[in-house]
């Protein structure tokens, strides 16, 4: 038992925390939130950017086409929008546009 113990030790010790929280380096992830949120002008509109680019560069091999679809619509309107209001119709119309 001891020795599952310190196995356990060394394998915590020897995997960076945020490895094992984000999933490694992506660089793709990295240059979707660069470009993506280079110009945001509101948190609303970053968080919505962000969250877009989690879905398809973090866990994109899980989504559905539509949803992938969704998440490009995303990133190519919301980026230079500055309300919350204008941010929120562009979520709405881009789920139109692609059902989830």
């Amino acid at each position: 038992m001891p020795k599952l113990a310190h196995l356990f030790l060394w394998i915590t010790l020897a995997i960076p925390v945020s490895a094992l929280a984000y999933g490694g380096h992506n660089p793709s992830y990295d240059q979707c939130i660069l470009q993506s949120l280079q110009y945001s002008q509101s948190s609303f509109a970053a968080r919505a950017l962000s969250d877009s680019c989690d879905a398809l560069y973090r866990n994109g091999e899980m989504l559905l086409p539509r949803e992938r679809a969704y998440h490009l619509c995303v990133l190519q309107n919301v980026q230079t929008v500055r309300g919350a209001f204008a941010v929120n119709e562009i979520l709405h119309a881009c789920r139109r546009q692609n059902p989830m």
